[in-house]
């Protein structure tokens, strides 16, 4: 069947795989099915691979062949594999396939030996990543045309194949990741841009209401009162909103300052506690004893809020949120601990590993999701640590770490 002697021709198949360029897939795989239909003077190559959501296998790549256009305009390039077949058997079973006589082969598909009119097949599954991902498969309109030594042939080649694919999927996976990283810089960007102008604004606004709340005040309009109260509460979330949007731009540029001095964490989460209590949602703080860190009081009560606003948006009317200081040791060295629990939903197993990712929320959550990014960049910047633990229907508990005095 061929002029050359097989390992002559295998070299040679190698040479035009290695050759193709980088691409995407589908052209990757129709350049290597181009090579193969060549060597081994097939009618039709294809290259099936698994479509996971269809549950089909799908001739991604196929020779540039009259038999192959017509397989496409017949639909026999998508192959479900509730409908059997030698190319499904194959991925199924990962044993090879080989006929002379498929006219004849009734567990072949009907399109396949009739449309076609195919007459001989080898089939061979092809492996990406090192999983069986698809089948390769050449065609022949001639009765008896390959024999044992092709099948070894497309055995062979169809593990080039699957690295041709794999490093096909590898640099549209590259492009694709390069392509959201350069949106998110220049939405970032963007927001930190937004974050500063709006700081500009929002001193001003907030001193104007509040020159409207007194006068309301003064003249005893307890309506207006209210309502500039709420104004003023509005214009804080807003300040705190921008705050940490302009502490995410300064984690990335490297200029996150802290003004470390001891602090009694105690205190600090009692002073929060009270700030965020309300009517319909108390906040207990719980202290035995001091507890004194090194630490910037203006950052940890930042994550401290954060943790506790976050706790309060979960928990339902009523639920109390606890707050709770301690200590613990740990090797070489002692911890101060805030254990921030709530009787919330709890976090779902699926978001855990990217809770603390920035602009990651839950579905109905309020806020950009910046809040336990911040968190725990504060308590890693303090050589400390956050962590959650959480079980469904049984609330979220928070644990802030931070460094009270280590061993060297």
């Amino acid at each position: 069947m061929r002029d050359k002697p097989v390992q002559a021709l295998l070299l040679a198949t190698l040479e035009r795989l290695l050759d193709i360029p980088t691409a995407d897939l589908p052209t990757a795989l129709t350049l290597a099915c181009d090579a193969v239909a060549e060597a081994t003077r097939s009618d039709k190559v294809d290259a099936f691979l698994l479509d996971p959501k269809n549950s089909s296998l799908v001739a991604i790549g196929g020779s540039n062949q009259p038999l192959s256009s017509l397989q496409r305009s017949l639909g026999l390039d998508v192959l479900p594999i509730a409908n059997g077949g030698r190319a499904v058997e194959v991925f199924e079973t990962r044993q090879p396939y080989r006929s002379g006589r498929v006219s004849e082969d009734l567990e072949e598909l009907k399109g396949i030996r009739e449309a076609l009119k195919i007459e001989s097949q080898v089939a061979v599954v092809v492996e990406v990543g090192g999983q069986v991902r698809g089948v390769l498969a050449i065609s022949s309109l001639e009765r008896d045309f390959y024999s044992a030594e092709d099948e070894r042939f497309l055995a062979s080649i169809s593990r080039w194949i699957g690295s041709v694919a794999h490093r096909a999927e590898l640099v549209e996976e590259i492009a694709r990741n390069a392509v959201e990283q350069g949106r998110r810089a220049v939405a970032e960007e963007l927001v930190t841009v937004l974050a500063h102008d709006l700081r500009n604004f929002i001193t001003p606004i907030s001193a104007r209401i509040q020159l409207v709340r007194d006068r309301a005040e003064r003249e005893k309009r307890g309506a207006d009162v209210r309502d500039t109260e709420s104004a003023l509460k509005g214009m804080r979330r807003l300040g705190r909103l921008t705050l940490d949007l302009l502490d995410v731009a300064r984690l990335d540029q490297g200029v996150f300052h802290l003004d470390l001095q001891p602090i009694d964490l105690a205190v600090v989460a009692a002073e929060v506690a009270s700030t965020l209590s309300t009517p319909t949602h108390e906040v207990r703080a719980i202290a035995s004893e001091e507890v004194v860190v090194s630490a910037d009081p203006s950052r940890i009560s930042q994550c401290l809020e954060n943790l506790v606003t976050n706790a309060l948006r979960h928990s339902p009317k009523g639920s109390p949120v606890m707050v709770i200081v301690g200590k613990r040791q740990a090797e070489g060295c002692d911890l101060g601990t805030v254990d921030v629990m709530d009787e919330g939903p709890g976090v779902p197993q699926a978001m855990v590993p990217r809770l603390f990712q920035r602009f990651s929320k839950g579905e109905g959550s309020g806020g950009l999701g910046l809040g336990l990014y911040l968190a725990r960049r504060i308590a890693v910047a303090h050589g400390g640590d956050l962590q959650v633990e959480s079980q469904a229907g049984k609330g979220a508990h928070f644990r802030l770490e931070l460094p009270m005095q280590c061993d060297d």
